[in-house]
């Protein structure tokens, strides 16, 4: 059945893996963009462009009229909640579209950081609101190692702000492909709260191990302390907010917060989700070359 599908965040890791795999299964695809300018690689897919912010309920309200199914993702940002009400407020307005909200690991009113907490309050806004809906809550993101890019190719060296800490972190292409399985064949995922993980728990020595033994020179992974952590988003550019989360994160994963994997994938795609390894070979060593 031929659905019609609105995106948001459609420019993301996530989406713009998702997108092109609802295109081919001969899905309707309509993306929301802050300008129809970031999106012109997505028109020329045959994807229909909603031009809007989260905080302008009118062009959410437009977005997501006559829409069978909501992809739903929001940047971590402090206004989470209230830009996944927004949402929610016009998927209401539109009738009763299928809802997949993208969560976070663990989501929690006690969650070691503020991203889980408001991302459990977004989970809650989108159970009461009587929609259809899914909510997924997926691991650290392998891709996040790309950000260590520059001191893996220059210094040979991976800084890691988890200690010992172990991770069942996946693989964002699995992400998307669970994602997209969903909005197709939504009928059997009604109403569930999937966890989505790699196959492994693996640690900083597992990643520069494999790296290693993949590009044929030794990386070194060098341990940084929690302000070393908040002070590298700080030059990153994210901001207070940002570094007081990624150092949560790093405290909470340091500790064992994220030494565990599920089935979810699994059960979902039918196959076992990518490992590092596979990640290493076909991203990561790519990135570094």
């Amino acid at each position: 059945m031929k659905k019609k599908i609105l995106i948001t965040g459609a420019t993301g890791s996530i989406a713009s893996l998702v997108i092109p795999q609802l295109l081919k299964e001969g899905q309707y695809v309509r993306a929301l963009v802050r300008q129809k300018s970031k999106g012109e690689a997505l028109e020329k897919m045959g994807v229909e462009l909603a031009e809007g912010e989260f905080s302008d309920q009118d062009a959410l309200d437009r977005a997501a009229d006559g829409v069978d199914a909501i992809l739903a993702i929001t940047p971590p940002n402090p206004d989470a909640v209230q830009q996944g009400r927004n949402i929610l407020n016009a998927a209401r307005k539109s009738g009763s579209p299928f809802y997949l909200r993208i969560s976070a690991l663990k989501a929690a009113e006690d969650a070691p950081q503020n991203n889980g907490r408001l991302h459990f309050q977004s989970d809650v806004d989108l159970i009461d609101s009587g929609l259809p809906h899914t909510i997924l809550r997926p691991h650290y993101f392998m891709q996040n190692l790309l950000m260590s890019g520059d001191t893996i190719k220059s210094e040979n060296q991976l800084y890691w702000g988890m200690g010992e800490g172990k991770l069942g972190m996946i693989d964002v292409r699995d992400i998307a492909d669970c994602a997209a399985q969903i909005l197709i064949r939504s009928e059997s995922h009604l109403g569930k709260i999937y966890t989505l993980t790699g196959p492994d728990v693996i640690g900083v020595d597992d990643i520069t191990r494999t790296l290693s033994e993949k590009i044929g020179r030794r990386i070194n992974s060098i341990r940084i302390g929690l302000d070393d952590v908040y002070n590298s988003i700080i030059d990153s550019g994210w901001g207070e907010w940002g570094a007081e989360v990624m150092k949560g994160y790093s405290k909470a994963y340091s500790e064992g917060w994220g030494d565990f994997t599920t089935q979810d994938v699994k059960n979902i795609l039918k196959k076992d989700a990518r490992g590092i390894d596979v990640f290493v070979e076909e991203i990561l060593t790519k990135a570094i070359e």
